[in-house]
């Protein structure tokens, strides 16, 4: 009876975590998108290419893939009056980045099918593009270095795309989007990242103007300064950060607007939400999709309806989220885990875990999958302090 209530008073339900944020339904990240748009207008402009490359940085559930949902709108809708321009979007997985020949041979196969232009643009790159023949001999896509020292492959296969079928439409710019970034085979190849780097400089210096944009988790682009140094100074970063009231705001209310909800949510009840989510993107989203379909025939959530509801959202918080990301963990990590919430405290050091056999190792994997975060002086914080409240559940049930 509550969902049929709630369907006929409020309509549907617009806050939908497990996926990124459609254009539609983004909000706010105004300072990353007026950099981007800024440069994307400048590097169509260009008639020596000197495109300006981006790395969308943050950690779990902050929003990186729906930002660069949201620059692909951007290049191809947005700005359709001021530039010509077409996008090629690649999402990465373990399987496509086995090693350099078969990201490569993935890459560009897919272009025919992600390629994206402005709609002015639309008819004559998709028949320039249907003409492009592409082939995929091993020898022709391996990341073998020619004598020169030149990448062979990727680079002479999107020069022949540009040089014969984009720039004749009219492209004066071709922005690539690469999502998971944190897939390339750094323990494997660690050459492959300096690899993609070289590659698009050489694009550049054949004239051909493609700008490159991944996603990739912070902790990344850290271990890369390491081994992979220039790779870090080939892109602008842009590093996400959780949202604060205002922000938040937006995000509820472009998304109640989208389905034409009468549901508002007053200022102490958003408020109160980011202090509980911490403002964290994919936490805040779930919880207001928690908070619709509790709240029946009520239209106006005040900071009382919110505070009730959130006990309930946050035990399916637990084991929707928090419960799958701690069974990811090992045993030995989940103990430290444990340990780690008992102190009580926010932040801790390793050094403060020496009981526990190879902490130091432990914390650097829990890094890695994105359980803890690493912060200045070597200290450590879970990834959500609401993760500790779940932690201590745990312990205390005897798992």
């Amino acid at each position: 009876m509550q969902n049929n209530s709630h369907n006929k008073n409020h309509g549907l339900n617009p806050f939908s975590p497990q996926h990124p944020a459609q254009p539609e339904y983004f909000a706010d990240r105004e300072k990353e998108l007026q950099s981007f748009r800024e440069a994307a207008v400048n590097s169509a402009g260009l008639k020596v290419p000197s495109p300006k490359n981006f790395a969308i940085l943050g950690t779990w559930g902050e929003g990186k893939t729906s930002l660069l949902y949201k620059f692909r709108h951007v290049v191809t809708e947005e700005l359709q009056q001021e530039i010509h321009c077409t996008s090629i979007f690649i999402s990465l997985s373990p399987e496509t980045c086995k090693n350099w020949e078969v990201f490569a041979k993935e890459f560009l196969r897919s272009i025919r099918s992600s390629i994206v232009s402005t709609n002015r643009l639309s008819k004559r790159v998709r028949e320039e593009v249907a003409k492009w023949e592409l082939n995929l001999n091993v020898g022709v896509v391996s990341a073998k270095r020619a004598p020169s020292g030149e990448p062979v492959s990727l680079v002479n296969a999107l020069q022949e795309l540009w040089m014969k079928h984009l720039a004749p439409s009219g492209v004066q710019v071709a922005f690539v989007l690469m999502d998971d970034l944190h897939y390339f085979p750094l323990q494997r190849e660690e050459s492959a990242y300096l690899t993609l780097r070289t590659t698009f400089q050489e694009l550049v210096n054949r004239k051909c103007n493609y700008s490159l944009v991944v996603t990739a988790p912070t902790l990344l682009f850290s271990t890369m300064a390491e081994i992979a140094e220039p790779v870090i100074r080939f892109f602008e970063p842009l590093n996400l950060e959780p949202f604060d009231a205002r922000q938040a705001r937006e995000v509820i209310e472009v998304r109640l607007r989208s389905v034409g909800s009468k549901v508002k949510v007053d200022e102490d009840a958003i408020e109160s939400m980011v202090r509980k989510t911490r403002g964290h993107p994919y936490i805040l989203v779930f919880a207001m999709h928690e908070l619709m379909k509790r709240i029946g025939a009520q239209e106006v959530v005040t900071k009382q309806t919110f505070e009730k509801a959130w006990p309930e959202i946050e035990l399916s918080l637990g084991r929707t989220i928090f419960e799958q990301r701690f069974r990811a963990a090992s045993p030995a990590e989940r103990k430290l885990l444990i340990e780690v919430a008992k102190t009580g405290e926010e932040r801790v050091a390793p050094g403060k875990f020496k009981r526990i056999k190879g902490s130091f190792q432990l914390f650097s994997r829990l890094e890695e999958k994105e359980l803890v975060i690493h912060h200045e002086r070597g200290s450590y914080s879970l990834f959500h302090p609401l993760f500790a409240e779940y932690l201590r559940h745990q312990e205390s049930s005897g798992d």
